[in-house]
C-alpha cells in the first residue's frame, strides 16, 4: 500500500514537472522568481486580448497612439488585486484629466472580468488575458506550483474556473506606462504579488 501510494505520488510529480517544462517552452516561467519582465526603454509588444464581451482585440489597437497605463492583475479572486484596484480607482479621474488612459489586463475570462467590473463599479476597462498572450509578451507569465494551487483551492480560489483555462499559470502583477509612440517609459513588477506600485508613483511618471 505504501509503495503504491509512493509510486502514485511520484507519477503525479512527473506529470506536473512535464507540464511545467512544456509551459516554460511556451513562454511561461517555471516560477515567479524566474520570470524576466520587460524593462522600460523598449517598445510595447503587441498581443491579443479580449474585451469583457468576449471580442478579440490587440494591445496595439487599445493603445492606438494614446499615453496609457497598463496594469496586469492576477484576477478578481485575488484580495491584493482588489485592494490595488481600489487605489487605482481613486487616481483614475486625475489620469483622465491628464489625457492618459488606464487599461487593466487580467488572467480572468471575459465573463469573470465583466462580473468584476460590474460588481466593483470599476470605471476603467478590464481586458481578459486568459490565454496569457500579453503576460507572455511582457515576460510576466509563470507557472503556479502544485502546493500553491492546493493552498488556493483550500481558500476557495479556483484559477481554472476564473480564467476558463487549465494552464494553472498567472502573470506577475505589473504596471507599464506607455507613451504615444508605443515606447515603455516606466515599468514596475515584483514576484511578490503583495508588493504593488504606489499610485502616486504612477502619476509622477506619466509621459
Amino acid at each position: 500500500m505504501i509503495v503504491r501510494f509512493a509510486l502514485g505520488t511520484f507519477c503525479l510529480s512527473l506529470l506536473f514537472a512535464a507540464g511545467a517544462a512544456a509551459a516554460e517552452r511556451e513562454g511561461i516561467a517555471p516560477e515567479a522568481a524566474a520570470a524576466r519582465p520587460l524593462e522600460a526603454g523598449g517598445r510595447m509588444p503587441d498581443a491579443q486580448v479580449r474585451s469583457p464581451d468576449g471580442k478579440a482585440t490587440t494591445l496595439a489597437k487599445i493603445v492606438d497612439g494614446k499615453p496609457t497605463v497598463l496594469v496586469f492583475f492576477r484576477g478578481s479572486w485575488c484580495p491584493a488585486c482588489t485592494r490595488h484596484t481600489g487605489e487605482l480607482i481613486k487616481v483614475y479621474p486625475e489620469l483622465k484629466r491628464r489625457g492618459v488612459q488606464l487599461v487593466a489586463l487580467s488572467a480572468d475570462s471575459p465573463k469573470s472580468s465583466a462580473a468584476n467590473q460590474t460588481e466593483r463599479s470599476i470605471p476603467f476597462p478590464i481586458y481578459s488575458d486568459a490565454d496569457l498572450e500579453a503576460a507572455k509578451a511582457f515576460g510576466l507569465a509563470f507557472q503556479v506550483d502544485a502546493g500553491t494551487l492546493a493552498r488556493y483551492a483550500a481558500k476557495g480560489y479556483d484559477l481554472n474556473q476564473a480564467s476558463g483555462r487549465n494552464h494553472n499559470a498567472l502573470p506577475i502583477p505589473a504596471v507599464y506606462i506607455v507613451d504615444r509612440s508605443g515606447k515603455i517609459v516606466y515599468a514596475h513588477s515584483d514576484p511578490d504579488y503583495l508588493k504593488r506600485l504606489d499610485t502616486q508613483v504612477i502619476l509622477k511618471n506619466l509621459p
